[in-house]
């Protein structure tokens, strides 16, 4: 399975498939007091996850909550050398792992299930391209994407 997610600038994502269907859009949203938020929704903008800052820093910690109960811990362990972004929740462990900011594989378990890719536009904006297996889809795999983008953004461009 293959899903684009493109930036559409502040803070806005569309996140199609390879038929350019509209299947979820992400939206960050600023708060004058904590964290802002980000918030995936489905097509009929329906919210699905959202995903708060825990720790700000070199190696940002996010927090993914369903139904406002926690649901994932997202963490970047590693900056710059063999990027790596770690996705743990109840079940199982996520990692994009690279050898740079625009190249990952995706891990679950430790098996490789698939890819993230990272290209700037001409506009500068980036598209992320997730390729993974279809046995492993589920709704929160975009927030992976986005996760690049909050952790690695600033040095891709």
């Amino acid at each position: 399975m293959e899903l684009l997610v493109t930036s559409k600038g502040a803070g806005k994502f569309s996140v199609t498939d390879n038929k350019d269907r509209v299947l979820y859009t992400v939206v960050k949203a600023r708060k004058l007091f904590g964290s802002p938020t980000t918030t995936l929704y489905d097509a009929s903008g329906y919210t699905l996850y959202t995903m708060k800052r825990i720790s700000a820093g070199s190696k940002p910690e996010y927090e993914v909550q369903l139904n406002d109960r926690f649901f994932m811990k997202v963490q970047c362990k590693t900056m710059f050398i063999d990027p790596c972004i770690q996705f743990e929740n109840a079940d199982s462990i996520f990692e994009l792992k690279g050898k740079n900011h625009l190249h990952f594989e995706l891990f679950k378990n430790e098996n490789v299930i698939g890819t993230l890719t990272v290209e700037k536009q001409v506009n500068n904006e980036f598209v992320y391209t997730l390729n993974f297996e279809d046995e492993y889809f589920d709704d929160f795999f975009p927030l992976f994407a986005i996760a690049v983008d909050r952790c690695f953004g600033e040095i891709n461009k």
